[in-house]
């Protein structure tokens, strides 16, 4: 059998670690910010429903105050979800600021 005459080269050039990521602008600690897994699923959720009202609407299987009332109901579940994904899980703000008025 043929024997290999030569090593394989590799190059010259050393492999760093892998380059520290870029701090993001709506992070302070450098992490990434991921979604909340409960807004996540509530927006789903409402983008599902209004969804099957537009459909069943379109297809006149339901009737417009329904339809209306189906999504009144979606805003309030988007509004709850971008509540939920932007509050402040510490309560407020109480370190620093402006001291509180009692």
């Amino acid at each position: 059998m043929s024997q290999k005459k030569h090593k394989k080269r590799h190059p010259q050039t050393r492999r760093t670690a892998s380059a520290p990521v870029a701090e993001s602008e709506f992070s302070s600690d450098g992490k990434r910010k991921r979604m909340n897994r409960t807004s996540r699923n509530l927006l789903i959720v409402t983008l599902i429903l209004l969804a099957a009202v537009q459909l069943l609407t379109q297809l006149q299987i339901m009737g417009d105050a329904i339809a209306n009332a189906l999504s009144l109901l979606g805003i309030v579940l988007l509004l709850l979800s971008l509540w939920i994904q932007f509050r402040d899980p510490t309560g407020g703000p109480t370190s620093g600021g402006a001291p509180r008025l009692r």
